[in-house]
């Protein structure tokens, strides 16, 4: 099935609150945990989260790694608008900034230790702009994990993942769902590219529509 792109940014202040509202707990504490499990030596450091949505993986790693700098880019403001405000309820300002920008036109003044994103690549029209990512925001031995989700072989397929993971959800994120998995990009997909950037990244099947790519830049 051919790559179907959507709006690169969820502008939407009701897509935002309907986000907000929904429960991603388990799916938001499994990225986390996984990273702790692949990077157990990492304790602090200067973190940036792309495209960190109303900063509910910001928060948590944030509360996993109290040392951490989080440093949180969207693009859209009604997102990063309910990510103030959770920011503020955790009392967790002193280690979460967000910022309002667009992967990789965004700038900071240093780089970062940890490159993190979740559902971040199928928002992206080409997966150059991730590769330039890292090139822009990272250094030798900053740590990358991604997180997003995979375009299955058909419409057929992407519909009944639809039905079977978020058949209770509201209308909104059942429409977003399926429309993200058609914007999804293949592990082959992912592999190659990765290949022909000569990166030392390793990609993984998560679940049935998840995978992670994660690794050590090497400059």
């Amino acid at each position: 099935m051919e790559r179907t792109l959507e709006p690169e940014l969820m502008l939407d202040p009701h897509q935002a609150l309907a986000y907000a509202s929904a429960d991603f707990s388990t799916a938001h504490q499994a990225v986390i945990d996984r990273f702790a499990a692949i990077f157990s030596a990492f304790n602090e450091g200067l973190v940036l989260d792309m495209g960190c949505g109303t900063a509910d993986i910001s928060i948590r790693f944030a509360k996993r790694f109290p040392k951490a700098k989080i440093i949180g880019v969207d693009g859209s403001s009604s997102m990063l608008s309910i990510g103030r405000k959770r920011i503020e309820e955790y009392h967790l300002s002193h280690s979460i900034q967000l910022f309002e920008g667009v992967i990789p036109n965004w700038s900071y003044p240093a780089p970062f230790d940890v490159l993190l994103s979740n559902s971040l690549l199928h928002h992206l029209p080409r997966l150059t702009i991730a590769w330039q990512a890292i090139k822009k925001y990272a250094k030798k031995g900053t740590f990358i994990f991604f997180v997003d989700l995979i375009r299955p072989e058909s419409i057929e397929k992407a519909r009944l993942l639809t039905e079977s993971y978020v058949q209770n959800a509201p209308f909104l994120l059942k429409r977003d769902f399926f429309n993200s998995l058609l914007a999804s990009f293949t592990i082959e997909e992912i592999r190659r590219e990765i290949q022909s950037k000569n990166l030392s990244f390793t990609v993984e099947q998560i679940s049935d529509f998840h995978f992670m790519i994660h690794g050590i830049f090497n400059g």
